[in-house]
């Protein structure tokens, strides 16, 4: 007995060592190559939270209806390890939407990009332990073997690895709510030991702390527990009702308290704290802004008919943004929620099955649904839910052709099928490196993300490597973060993010006082100030244009071949 127990953990180390390995060198490698534009404004919230901590002024840690504590929490993090005596500094809080934070840090002899990159490494290992805790729930629920594919996919998919390896909120969204489910299942679909209900609620506890959209779990949980009702027979109605709304309480408190815990904010002002988070989040959601810009929430004015629309939208760009075995596994999960082989397709398989489905559509329909809100990058929990359905599909598949080929040794050539799986899937996102969330399906026609700030790495290295580059004054469009934290001479940006336009007298005297223009053409459609620019110096040709995957990203010009016309033009 002790030796097949042995041989058993052997094989559970096995498989672990092998998801670690499968998983890891994707995440980590090139993770400092690229800023996107909104890391910036992380980076930044992140050191002003830092801030308030240390001098106890916790009313300021909040970032708007995100209400983004735990992204904030990474940077706390990041700061406490690589500038600590940041706080002493007395700088007070800075402007996310101005370039003054990289300049702070440079005159005390750091580097906002290292910052980027600890921080980015520290939610790097947050990512890897909710997918070691996602993977033990998972085999737990079903069985190992459906787990290790399950949760490699999800942890190697292109458009998945392209985000959670930046600065934001949406990976451990997504991951966070994927725990939060399977712990519940666990509970509700095995011994119904309070571990796995108190591991549920934490993780939603942490999904809400990073964003208040993860709300939509409520409404599967309450389903979740409605269904256990009426599939439990060995006691009462009575009695099983009271359990339900015992455990909703032990869950939904859980939450609770990691919530108020964990955000400094809800200690002096929890009122406020929440109007700011779920006032504004609904404000957003039905008018596009906040309260205090719209004065009063009006869901009156919101229109669903004109809002279906954003839910196709969104199934467009998940389609284009998901690989094939992504989309094979899919095919099989179906096949398998509606087989009839019950001896290798238990009732929790199933369950699991429908529920990753209705939670993962629901991100889509929210957002799709959802005003001013239209960035794939925004459903990641459904690409998740989605992976992880397609993981379950693919050991349906491996299941039923084990039991045609005799003679293998099912532990180890599982162990290999999956590999060759995963690899497969991380083969599809490669050639997009270290840009993974660019990735195309190959039946898309365009990726669903393109003009995130890729490239302007590169285009700051080439200016880099001049001489006297420390003296180049670069002129970049949208270059706060995506190009500056890179450059080590001076970057002057136009068109900040969410900034008032400046007018193109500003631009043309911007230029002048430069000495290269850096312009991000991929967007011209999208950016007319880019598209108006791109007209007066249609004769000019670029000292250097950065191509990524067959695009033109950027074009780079020396000033000094700029003639006086091009401005004349731009100023009419």
């Amino acid at each position: 007995m002790s030796k097949i127990m042995n041989k058993n953990k052997w094989h559970e180390i096995i498989i672990l060592l092998v998801l670690l390995a499968l998983i890891i060198p994707s995440h980590v490698i090139g993770i400092d190559r690229v800023v996107t534009i909104d890391e910036p404004w992380w980076v930044i919230s992140g050191s002003n939270y830092y801030y308030a901590l240390t001098h106890q002024d916790f009313e300021t840690t909040i970032y708007d209806y995100h209400p983004a504590v735990t992204t904030t929490w990474i940077v706390t993090a990041g700061m406490l390890s690589y500038f600590p005596k940041y706080r002493a500094l007395e700088q007070g809080y800075f402007d996310v939407r101005k370039p003054k934070f990289e300049d702070f840090m440079r005159a005390n002899g750091k580097e906002a990009m290292d910052l980027v990159r600890i921080s980015r490494l520290m939610q790097t290992a947050l990512l890897l332990a909710l997918a070691i805790l996602g993977y033990f729930l998972l085999q737990k629920l079903i069985d190992r073997t459906t787990a290790f594919p399950a949760i490699a996919l999800a942890m190697t998919a292109p458009f998945f690895l392209g985000h959670s390896r930046l600065l934001n909120h949406e990976g451990m969204l997504a991951m966070f709510v994927l725990v939060s489910l399977l712990g519940m299942q666990t509970y509700l679909n095995k011994d119904r030991k309070l571990i796995y209900l108190l591991v549920s609620g934490a993780a939603f506890g942490l999904a809400q702390l990073t964003k208040s959209s993860s709300i939509v779990v409520v409404g599967v949980f309450g389903l979740m527990l409605l269904v256990d009702l009426f599939k439990r027979n060995e006691q009462t109605f009575s009695a099983k009702f009271w359990d339900a709304v015992k455990a909703f309480a032990i869950w939904f408190g859980t939450a609770a308290l990691v919530y108020f815990i964990l955000w400094p904010g809800m200690w002096v002002a929890p009122g406020k704290m929440l109007t700011e988070v779920y006032g504004n989040a609904f404000s957003y959601a039905f008018q596009g802004a906040r309260i205090e810009v719209t004065e009063q929430l009006q869901p009156s004015s919101f229109n669903l008919v004109t809002k279906l629309d954003g839910i196709a939208l969104y199934l467009r760009s998940w389609a284009s943004s998901t690989t094939p075995i992504t989309w094979l596994g899919l095919i099989f999960a179906i096949m398998a929620l509606f087989s009839k082989d019950r001896e290798r397709l238990s009732a929790p398989i199933k369950s699991t099955l429908v529920y990753l489905a209705l939670l993962g559509g629901l991100f889509i329909a929210m957002f799709g649904i959802a005003q001013g809100r239209n960035g794939p990058h925004y459903i990641l929990s459904s690409y998740v839910c989605f992976d992880v359905m397609a993981g379950i599909g693919w050991a349906f598949v491996w299941m039923r052709l084990q039991n045609r080929l005799a003679g293998l040794n099912r532990a180890y050539s599982s162990i290999l099928f999956f590999v060759i799986l995963i690899g497969a899937q991380i083969s599809f996102g490669l050639p997009y490196a270290p840009y993974y969330f660019t990735y195309k399906s190959p039946f898309a026609n365009e990726a669903a993300t393109l003009g995130y700030g890729e490239g302007l790495a590169q285009a700051s290295d080439y200016l880099a490597q001049k001489p006297n580059a420390t003296e180049i004054r670069a002129y970049v469009y949208n270059g706060m973060g995506t190009f500056s934290f890179f450059f080590p001479g001076k970057t002057l940006v136009f068109k900040r993010v969410y900034l008032i336009d400046e007018d193109f007298a500003t631009i043309t005297k911007d230029m002048k006082n430069s000495d290269y223009l850096v312009l991000y053409p991929i967007l011209r459609e999208k950016q007319p100030e880019t598209e108006k620019i791109l007209g007066p110096l249609r004769d000019v040709n670029p000292e250097k244009i950065i191509i990524i995957n067959g695009l033109e990203y950027i074009y780079i010009y020396k000033i000094a071949d700029i003639p006086e016309s091009v401005y004349s033009e731009l100023n009419k």
